[in-house]
C-alpha cells in the first residue's frame, strides 16, 4: 500500500469514527429530546385531565343546582296551589256558616266602628244578614237602612258620610294577605 492509500484509509477510518460519534451523539440527543417531549406531553395531559375534571365537576354541579332550583320552584308552585285551595275551601265554609256563628264577629265589627250619621246596606245576594240582625248587633246606635241600591254582593256595609265600613265572611280571613297564606302554609307544611 502506498502512502496515499494509507492516508486515504486513515481518513476514511477517521470519518467513519467521527460518523459513529456524531450518530451516537445525535442518538443521545434525540433520546433526550424525545424524553423531554414525553415529559411535556405527560404534563400537558395531566393539566388537561385536571382541567377536564374541574370543568366536568363545575358543569355537573351547575346542572344539579339548576335541576334542584327547577324542582324547588315546581314544589313551591304546588304548595301555593294547595294553600290557595285551602283558602278557597275556608271561604266556602265561612260563606255557609250559620247566623249564630256569624253573630260574634258581627258584634265585634259593630263595637269597633264609631259612627254618627251612618246608614247601612246589605249585599244584593246576602242570605244571613237582614234588617233584624243589623238592628240587633247595633242595638242602641239605631242605624237606618240606606235608600240606595248596594253595589256589592254579600255582607254588610256601614256608610258614615265619607267613611265606609264593610263586613263579610271574607273579613274573617283575608285571602289576599301574605300573612294568611304564610300561616296556612306553616300549618300545612311544617
Amino acid at each position: 500500500m502506498t502512502e496515499t492509500e494509507n492516508v486515504s484509509k486513515k481518513l476514511i477510518e477517521d470519518a467513519e469514527n467521527r460518523k459513529r460519534e456524531i450518530l451516537s451523539e445525535a442518538s443521545g440527543k434525540s433520546e433526550a429530546i424525545l424524553k423531554e417531549a414525553e415529559d411535556v406531553i405527560k404534563t400537558i395531559m395531566a393539566k388537561g385531565k385536571a382541567l377536564a375534571g374541574e370543568t366536568y365537576e363545575h358543569e355537573y354541579n351547575f346542572l344539579i343546582a339548576q335541576f334542584n332550583s327547577e324542582l324547588n320552584q315546581k314544589f313551591l308552585m304546588e304548595k301555593i296551589k294547595i294553600v290557595d285551595e285551602v283558602i278557597k275551601r275556608i271561604i266556602e265554609k265561612l260563606e255557609n256558616i250559620s247566623i249564630d256563628e256569624l253573630q260574634k264577629p258581627l258584634l265585634k265589627f259593630a263595637g269597633e266602628i264609631n259612627v254618627k250619621n251612618a246608614v247601612y246596606q246589605i249585599g244584593k245576594k246576602e242570605k244571613r244578614i237582614n234588617d233584624a240582625v243589623v238592628s240587633k248587633i247595633f242595638g242602641n246606635k239605631k242605624i237606618p237602612k240606606s235608600g240606595k241600591e248596594p253595589n256589592f254582593e254579600k255582607g254588610l256595609k256601614i256608610i258614615d258620610e265619607r267613611k265606609e265600613y264593610y263586613f263579610s265572611e271574607r273579613n274573617l280571613i283575608d285571602p289576599e294577605s301574605e300573612d294568611t297564606k304564610m300561616e296556612i302554609s306553616k300549618l300545612l307544611f311544617e
